[in-house]
């Protein structure tokens, strides 16, 4: 158990390696300047475009941490708002087609994947604490989630609640971000302590999850035997 914690400890960790490298290696901060500029001289259509293509990336399940971040450096922390309204959106209709539109299909794929349809198992039928957590966490993949777990007993209501409740501290750090990279760089302390509660609801959301899996997999193992 301990031995396991530690290598997803480690993944956890290389991620956050990656990303770093990426940041220093590749022109990512141009990139992300670059994308403000276009999108401050699209005038009051900026924000629009801007939560268009939040809501497409979504959908097509594409990573928002740079969207966020590029979207900060165009409008500061007007983002915020923008972000929050977006990816509720976008999530809420990801949930429904994953439901409704394409419940078959996500159904075939869960089920040829054992360990995938024991974690939406152990999500779905949890409290909505422990899908919170799932969600406040900027390191598990946010946009995937949103198809699968139309296919759990999760009720709309409440994957609404953990979805508002758990993305807001990861934009607000995306944006915090985008706003001290708009300003030229700042090194103040909250940046850091922000970018930790984020790493520790990533450590505890892996851990709690992977725990409700194996006891899952334990149980079926045991009703497979009998």
């Amino acid at each position: 158990m301990a031995g396991d914690d530690l290598r997803y400890g480690l993944l956890v960790g290389a991620a956050v390696a990656a990303t770093l490298a990426a940041w220093f290696l590749l022109p990512v901060e141009e990139w992300f300047r670059a994308f403000g500029h276009w999108a401050r001289g699209l005038g009051p259509l900026g924000p629009a475009v801007y939560a268009g293509l939040f809501v497409a990336a979504t959908l097509l399940v594409i990573p928002c941490t740079p969207l966020t971040i590029a979207g900060a450096l165009a409008f500061g922390w007007w983002a915020l708002p923008i972000t929050l309204a977006s990816a509720t959106l976008a999530s809420w209709l990801a949930f429904v087609a994953g439901r409704h539109l394409f419940r078959e299909r996500v159904r075939r794929l869960v089920a040829r994947k054992p360990a995938l349809r024991a974690t939406l198992e152990a999500v779905g039928d949890g409290d909505w604490r422990l899908l919170t957590l799932m969600r406040l966490s900027p390191f598990v993949p946010f946009n995937a989630q949103n198809y699968a777990l139309g296919a759990t007993g999760i009720t709309t209501g409440a994957y609404l609640v953990s979805t508002m409740v758990g993305m807001l501290p990861g934009t607000v750090v995306c944006v915090y971000l985008g706003v001290i990279g708009r300003a030229a760089g700042s090194d103040e302390p909250t940046h850091w302590l922000m970018l930790g509660l984020g790493l520790a609801a990533t450590v505890a959301a892996v851990v709690l999850t992977r725990r409700r899996v194996q006891a899952k997999l334990r149980a079926r193992a045991i009703g497979a035997r009998a």
